[in-house]
């Protein structure tokens, strides 16, 4: 009963106050042909979670790339950014993007970028373009750039 009440609590904070939101985005990912493999569609869904009101973090749940090999990522928070919003009084929301990966042996990744969101009822849309500086153990280091648009649903878990 106890692990119930505490699940219980854990979702009514996660949909409380800041919210938990599911979005779903399709990507045009290495724009500038960094990579040399050419610039490629990528699908990507993930979870963000409120933490403060001006401050979420976004974890991303599964990742399709269709570029040569299609690499595919699956699993919980493959990758994560913070996403800080800029409080104005507008039709759409804009934000800034900070991420950063470290993948043992294989790169490190630093992401900065900026983004616009723009609710549509009980749904929003969004826009976002990142720069990437990607550091690989072995060989140069680059910096693609991409171009995310897709939708992000709310998730009411409060009690």
């Amino acid at each position: 009963m106890k692990k119930l009440f505490a699940i219980m609590i854990v979702g009514s904070m996660l949909g409380g106050l800041y919210g938990l939101s599911l979005s779903l985005s399709g990507a045009y990912q290495d724009i500038t042909d960094e990579y040399g493999g050419g610039a490629y569609f990528g699908i990507k869904a993930d979870v963000i979670v409120g933490l403060l009101p001006v401050l979420k973090a976004r974890g991303y749940l599964a990742e399709v790339d269709f570029s040569e090999g299609t690499p595919m990522r699956f699993g919980t928070f493959t990758g994560s950014d913070l996403l800080i919003t800029i409080p104005m009084a507008m039709p759409f929301q804009p934000y800034l993007v900070a991420g950063f990966w470290f993948e043992k042996d294989v790169y490190t990744t630093f992401k900065v970028g900026a983004g616009a969101e723009m609710g549509f009822g009980n749904m929003s849309g969004y826009l976002e373009y990142n720069l990437n500086f990607i550091s690989p153990e072995v060989g140069d280091s680059y910096m693609p750039m991409n171009l995310m648009a897709g939708i992000r649903i709310p998730l009411k878990l409060g009690l």
